[in-house]
């Protein structure tokens, strides 16, 4: 309720290191953050009439964004003004009222490009405050030697604190290790049945091993 982690211990631990991230891409590169909210997905009951499923699942609420280029010029204009101005206040977004959560997936490219019949701000009292962006230029072992206080393992989550590239990087280094599975659903053609309307679906992925 007051926008803080159930465990306070963690306040101090976000955070993470997003890698493999070459001169070029900062240019077009943004933060997305997505909120999802716990609610049940409408299912047909024998009746055929639409029913609420007693399990909550999640369900896309909105999202925020940040410009790292903006970001790193407002910064570099703002050098030794106020000892505050890392700290970002980002407005929430979400779906316009006449769209489908099926359009969820790309809202964050209408709320970039400005397109307002798209999207709405959610209760602008609300909003998601981030602090301490900063970039590192060199190898990540360079960086982790010169930054050795940022790289400390988190008291709760050890470990989770760097963020791989989704893809390979511009330039693989032969002693990285690294083993990634990529998997994207593209589309999916499901029967409406004697509905008008698209049916509510919940996809499931998981990995196994042989056992």
């Amino acid at each position: 309720k007051n926008g803080l982690p159930e465990d306070r211990e963690r306040l101090n631990d976000i955070s993470t290191v997003f890698t493999d991230i070459c001169r070029e891409d900062l240019a077009n590169l943004y933060i997305i953050i997505r909120y999802y909210r716990r609610g049940p997905v409408k299912l047909e009951s024998s009746g055929n009439k639409a029913g609420a499923n007693s399990v909550e699942y999640l369900r896309p609420l909105g999202l925020s964004y940040i410009s790292i280029k903006t970001h790193m010029d407002t910064m570099e204009a703002n050098v030794g003004v106020r000892s505050d101005n890392n700290i970002n206040r980002l407005d929430i977004y979400t779906l316009s009222k006449d769209k489908s959560e099926n359009n969820f997936s790309e809202l964050h490219k209408k709320v970039i490009m400005g397109e307002k019949a798209q999207f709405q701000q959610l209760d602008r009292t609300q909003g998601l405050y981030i602090s301490n962006i900063k970039v590192f230029p060199g190898p990540l072992e360079i960086v982790k030697q010169q930054n050795p206080h940022i790289f400390k393992k988190p008291t709760v989550a050890p470990g989770n604190m760097i963020t791989r590239k989704l893809g390979f990087p511009a330039v693989i280094n032969p002693t990285d290790q690294r083993n990634d599975l990529y998997i994207t659903l593209r589309e999916a053609k499901f029967s409406k049945g004697s509905k008008k309307a698209e049916r509510n679906l919940l996809v499931q992925v998981s990995v196994r091993d042989a056992k």
